[in-house]
Order: C-alpha cells, then sequence, then structure tokens
C-alpha cells in the first residue's frame, strides 16, 4: 500500500494552506530512565517537576509541521478531529500544557481519536511500529527515540539533526494514515466502551491515604528488619545467598519462588539448614517490596481532590478483555493480603456513599456451555439457580445427586454439594472445581496435576489424573467436540487467516467483533499463527478457551454500556466485575438496579443464562 508523503511545512506555511479533515498530533516529550510513562503512568508523568514537551508533530495527511507546542497555531486545528496514537498520552500532555499556560486552554478538538486502541481492537501491534509494518509493511526506525533518551531538546529544536525532525513528524503521519485505512473497522458501540473506560481512569477512586501510609511504614520497616537479619548485603543477591548456601554445605535451590515445586522439594530436603531461613527472608523481602511499590504508586498517582487517577487498557488482552496499564496494574489487586496489607482495602466509597460490586457469576462456565450447544446443563443453571457451576457439573458429569433431608443432621430440605462435603467430609467439591477450572479448554494430565493443587489444594498422581482427565472428556462430549472444530476450521484456513466471529457478530453483523488469527501455518507440529504480532502455537482447547473468554468479555461489555445508560457510571472494572458509587440513601435501590441490568438476557445470545451477585460495602472487598 502506498503512502502519502506529507510535506514538512514551518509554521508560517501550515498557517496559509489549511486542509480540511483529521490531523494526525503527536508530542515528544523529555524522559529517562528513571522517568518514563509506562513506570508513571499518564497523569503522574506530566504533573512531575521533570516534565517537559519539547514538540509537537501536526499532521492533516499532505503537510506536516514540527515545533515546540508554544509556537504551533492551535487554532488552526482547534473545533476539528484529531488523532494520536496512544491517544490517552498525548491529551494529558495537551491539558497539562494548557494548565501551565503553553498552549490555548480552549484550542480542543471535537472529537480526538486512538489509532493504537484501533489497532487493538483489530487485533494488530499495538505499538507503532508493529502497526505499521503490520498494516504497510513499512519499518519505523525507533532507535531515533531511543537515542533522545535523557536529553531535553527543547532549546535545539531549531537546530536539529533531519533524522530527529523526521521521526518526530512520522508518528503524527503514520497515526493519521492508520486512522484512515482502518477506523471503519471499529464499531461505534466498541468506541464508546473505550472512551468509557478513558474517563473511568480519569474520574479515579477513592483511596484511605492514612491505611496506605501506616502500611507503607510498617511495609519499610518490615524489609529493613528482614534485611538486617541476612547474613550478607544487597539481601537480595541471588549470587551471596547461593555462596552462604556452600559455606555451610547446603546446596542452593533452582528457584527461590515460593510457589515452584522445586523449592517446595528443597525445603524439604533441608528442613534443618539456615539456608531454608534465609530464603524465606528473601521471599518475604521481595513480598514486602512490591507491596510497597503498589503503594507508592498509589501515592503517586493522587489528585488534588484526593482521588487515585488510573489507567485501565482498553483491549489489553487477545480476546479483547482490559489489562492494567500506567505501571499500576488494578487489575491485580490480590484478593488476600500481602504481608498482612490488603491493596484492595485501600479503595474506598466517599463521604455518603457506599460502592456497589457487581459480578457475572461462573461467566466463563455457563459461557463455554453456551458455546459447545450443552442446552441440558445450561437447563440445569436454570433449575437451580442457588447451586454454584461446580455443583452443576457435578451433577452433569459426575454422577452426584442431593440427598433431600438427612436424619440428624439438623438439615431439612434439598442439599447443596457444599453442605454434602462438610457433612461427610468429601473432597467432591474440590474436584469438581478442578475440572471445572482446569479440563474445559483442552488441559492434559500432567499440567492438571499443577491446576489441581494451585486452583483446589489437591493432590494427585499421574496416574490418576490421567483417570481424571479422561473421564471428563468422556463426560462431556460436546465440549470435546467444540476443540475439535475450532482446531479443524483453523488449520482448513492453512496459509490464510482464521477469522473466528464472535456471537455478537454471528446474530449482528454491525456489531464486528471478531478473533483474528493472521497467516495460519498448520502442520505436523500443530498449528503456528500470528495474534497482535506476536507467533504463537494454538490447538483447539485455546481457541475455544479465547472464544469463550472473548463472549464472556461482550457479555460484561453490554452491561456495562446498558449501565452508562441508565445513570450508573463504574469507577473500577476487574475482570468480570464493575464497582460503582451509590449514594447511601438509594445504595438497596441502585444495587438492585444494577445486578437487574447485568442479568437482563443478551439478545445475540439466547439461551444463555446469566446471574450476577452484588454486595454493598464501605470499603472494596469487605
Amino acid at each position: 500500500m502506498r503512502l502519502p508523503q506529507p510535506k514538512r511545512v514551518t509554521v508560517k506555511e501550515w498557517v496559509t494552506a489549511p486542509v480540511p479533515g483529521v490531523v494526525g498530533l503527536d508530542f515528544e516529550t523529555f524522559y529517562t530512565s528513571a522517568y518514563s510513562v509506562s513506570q508513571m503512568g499518564n497523569w503522574a508523568y506530566v504533573h512531575d517537576r521533570r516534565f517537559n514537551a519539547w514538540a509537537v508533530s501536526v499532521s492533516d495527511g499532505e503537510r506536516t509541521c514540527v515545533c515546540p507546542p508554544a509556537e504551533f497555531p492551535w487554532g488552526m486545528i482547534a473545533g476539528r478531529e484529531w488523532v494520536s496514537h496512544n491517544r490517552e498520552f498525548d491529551e494529558a500532555v495537551f491539558l497539562r500544557l494548557g494548565d501551565l499556560g503553553v498552549i490555548p486552554r480552549d484550542a480542543r478538538p471535537v472529537r480526538w481519536f486512538c489509532s493504537a486502541a484501533l489497532c487493538a481492537f483489530l487485533q494488530l501491534p499495538r505499538d507503532l511500529a508493529g502497526a505499521a509494518k503490520a498494516v504497510f509493511g513499512v519499518d519505523l526506525d525507533k532507535t531515533i527515540r531511543a537515542g533522545m533518551k535523557g536529553r531535553d531538546l527543547s532549546a535545539d529544536l531549531p537546530g536539529m539533526i533531519q533524522e530527529e525532525t523526521d521521526y518526530a513528524a512520522c508518528d503524527a503521519e503514520m497515526a493519521l494514515a492508520l486512522w484512515n485505512t482502518l477506523s471503519g473497522h471499529w464499531p461505534a458501540h466498541e468506541r464508546r466502551l473505550y472512551e468509557q473506560t478513558v474517563a473511568m481512569g480519569r474520574r479515579g477512586l477513592v483511596v484511605d491515604w492514612d491505611y496506605v501510609d501506616a502500611n507503607l511504614k510498617e511495609l519499610n520497616a518490615t524489609v529493613e528488619a528482614v534485611s538486617a537479619a541476612l547474613p550478607w548485603k544487597p539481601a537480595l543477591s541471588i549470587t551471596k545467598f547461593e555462596a552462604a548456601c556452600a559455606d555451610i554445605g547446603t546446596p542452593p535451590p533452582k528457584s527461590t519462588a515460593a510457589n515452584d515445586p522445586d523449592f517446595q522439594d528443597w525445603v524439604r530436603d533441608n528442613m534443618r539448614s539456615d539456608a531454608v531461613i534465609w530464603a524465606r527472608h528473601m521471599q518475604r523481602m521481595r513480598s514486602a517490596n512490591r507491596t510497597a511499590k503498589v503503594l507508592e504508586s498509589m501515592k503517586a498517582r493522587r489528585k488534588a481532590d484526593g482521588r487515585m487517577v488510573f489507567e485501565l487498557k482498553y483491549y489489553g488482552a487477545t480476546p479483547g478483555r482490559w489489562s492494567g496499564g500506567g505501571g499500576l496494574n488494578m487489575q491485580n489487586y490480590n484478593r488476600k493480603p500481602a504481608e498482612g496489607v490488603d491493596l484492595r482495602r485501600c479503595i474506598v466509597a466517599p463521604p455518603g456513599c457506599l460502592l456497589a460490586v457487581v459480578d457475572y457469576a461462573q461467566i466463563e462456565s455457563r459461557v463455554l456451555l453456551f458455546l459447545a450447544g450443552d442446552t441440558d446443563t445450561l437447563d440445569m443453571f436454570r433449575l437451580n439457580p442457588d447451586a454454584d457451576a461446580y455443583e452443576i457439573h457435578a451433577r452433569a458429569t459426575m454422577g452426584w445427586r442431593p440427598e433431600v433431608s438427612v436424619q440428624g443432621s439438623g438439615f431439612s430440605g434439598e442439599e447443596t454439594l457444599r453442605q454434602y462435603c462438610e457433612r461427610t467430609g468429601s473432597g467432591l467439591r474440590q474436584l469438581a472445581k478442578a475440572r471445572v477450572l482446569g479440563l474445559g479448554f483442552g488441559c492434559g494430565a500432567r499440567r492438571f496435576i499443577e491446576v489441581a493443587k494451585v486452583m483446589a489444594g489437591l493432590e494427585i498422581s499421574f496416574e490418576e489424573s490421567d483417570r481424571i482427565v479422561r473421564e471428563f472428556r468422556e463426560s462431556n462430549p460436546k465440549i470435546v467436540a467444540l476443540w475439535e472444530h475450532l482446531n479443524d476450521a483453523c488449520a482448513s484456513c492453512d496459509g490464510g487467516d482464521y477469522v473466528l466471529p464472535l456471537p455478537c457478530t454471528q446474530v449482528n453483523s454491525d456489531l464486528g467483533r471478531f478473533l483474528i488469527y493472521r497467516d495460519v501455518a498448520a502442520g505436523e507440529n500443530g498449528i503456528e499463527c500470528t495474534v497482535a504480532g506476536d507467533r504463537i502455537k494454538v490447538y483447539g482447547g485455546l481457541l475455544a478457551e479465547n472464544w469463550t473468554q472473548g463472549t464472556a468479555r461482550d457479555v460484561l461489555a453490554s452491561a456495562w454500556l446498558r449501565c452508562d445508560a441508565s445513570g450508573f457510571r463504574p469507577v473500577l472494572s476487574v475482570h468480570d466485575e464493575l464497582v460503582f458509587e451509590v449514594p447511601e440513601a438509594s445504595a438497596e435501590e441502585d444495587l438492585r438496579r444494577i445486578v437487574g441490568i447485568f442479568e437482563e438476557p443478551v439478545a445475540w445470545a439466547p439461551g444463555l443464562p446469566l446471574l450476577a451477585e452484588g454486595k454493598l460495602c464501605a470499603v472494596y472487598g469487605k
């Protein structure tokens, strides 16, 4: 594809010949290894004392102007449509320069698009260089940018070498070219989701800063105390740890990760050695440091009004799910405390409000059955609304049946699987949990040993695992058939692209959601393809997992849009969960309405039973 070659013009030349249409825009800013957007996020980066935007590039497709932001004639593009690659960054720079009086605050676009989010939706590489290569076959030289690290070019802009001027211009030009070429493939409702994602992060969350400060102080004290207990410095040096092990005649472990099976075996073999105590100290230090880093990152994002901004990456994962971004992963706030610190406890409701936390129950289990066409098991979900996915699985495929009453147990009525296991000491529910979480996407016997241990706390042999895997596949023929169908469909696209429509698209083509596996190569060693620029191996179970996760994502996205239309705007999204701030006076009614919105049948997934669970709390996760 032939790309336009815009003419590089001066500010004076730009003013004399305006060209209508969308304009591409890109800022160049000062950065170092210790001061970067990837570590700090957009808001903290532009509010840092080191912030300096030394150039802006603006292109209308025919001409490109590169100049200091203060010199550009912003009135010439105010009220027009703009596009940037990673718009959230350029918009943060733009707003900060307006606050600082560098550029006019009212010189704003009517709409500002993001070519990076567009590329992510189309499962192309999100980074500009990768997208340019994938779409246009153009190689962008990013070594110029690397050479600018640590340099303040604001005073040297007029004397920049040609390569630096070309680099600065290229990002704006390429963002515009990508947008003009691809924007028609990004549905309007997905654009709304992107905008709502950005707005949500910019509004931010209310945080208990006293809790943050107290725990940060405690964590730092823990690190100092544990470090002092180790006989070498720096305390986390693996090399010195291994040398100390050698000094006392203890072989060092292959890994010091607490969950590594090899480490656990090493601990059992060397229980009386000081090396085990040292390894535990190092693990505790790493845990405390990780948690402290999260709390420090939160503090760096504190706005003047006390709320904490954050970034959630639209279409951050292949099936379209959101992911963490900006150096603070809000998708990874563990439910279990780390070093006594409950990170979720940091997030609180504002005065006069409560947090309404609503999520879909067993959404992936239900969606997998829906995609596999297992209507009988889905009917069991409808007929037993109080039963969870593990109980339904045990009923449908493991032969378990509830007892109607239990003599002398104080129980009457139909017994749940959880009650049965509590009464009898049976591990049936844990096994059902491991099967549901581990075997639905083609997991083999060796892998299932690890899954059963991590997901359900079960210790099983290879022979037992092999039996369970075979039994699962025999009792779930429709799921196995789904794997085989997807595997064969992908393999049949050898030499081309495998485009798998999501259920929403199958019912309404305007919704335009697909999973795209490019450049399929099927052979004796399996199937390889390119996804978002990465070359990966795929198989039926993985394709089923992607399809399931993508569909579950669309269910949540649909609920998000309906909630927004009803006046409920989430302040946080975590996997299959949305969190809202609701007034205390109407909290119960608001929660009921939100749960009702979540459970509304989805037009493009008839027969998919949805169940939402909601709670009100003053503190997130409590």
